[in-house]
């Protein structure tokens, strides 16, 4: 064998190294399903879609109301017309006159006025006029 003086076996001394120390590591936690946010997503659709169709009925309800108070209006307006017809009708001197005429009235003969300011007659039949 050798001349080389066998040394007594100790035991390694633990070392320092840079490398850290190798750990148990916890599972990872898996990833969260998609289904709920797809959920969320289908019900806010859902909800502006029925929105929109709610919305969209009510106008209509609404268009249909005006337009019913237009044709209403226009009744009206008719009927307004007439009536004011009728009455500048009833009161033309020539209606005036036969309504009178159907009621046994005679036309006025020397009429005279007051005038206030200085209350005088005025219209008083002249001198010498029949």
């Amino acid at each position: 064998m050798s001349a080389v003086p066998v040394r007594a076996q100790t035991a390694p001394r633990p070392q320092h190294s840079w490398r850290p120390r190798l750990e148990v590591v916890a599972s990872p936690v898996p990833a969260r399903s998609v289904v709920p946010f797809l959920l969320l997503c289908a019900a806010v659709l859902g909800a502006a879609l029925l929105g929109a169709l709610l919305l969209n009925t009510q106008m209509a309800a609404t268009a249909y109301e005006i337009h019913d108070q237009q044709v209403a209006l226009n009744r009206l307006d008719e009927a307004e017309a007439s009536l004011r017809a009728q009455v500048e009708q009833a009161g033309s001197p020539a209606e005036l006159q036969r309504r009178a005429d159907s009621l046994g009235m005679v036309p006025a003969e020397g009429m005279r006025f007051v005038q206030l300011a200085d209350s005088r007659l005025l219209g008083l039949p002249e001198e010498g006029a029949p």
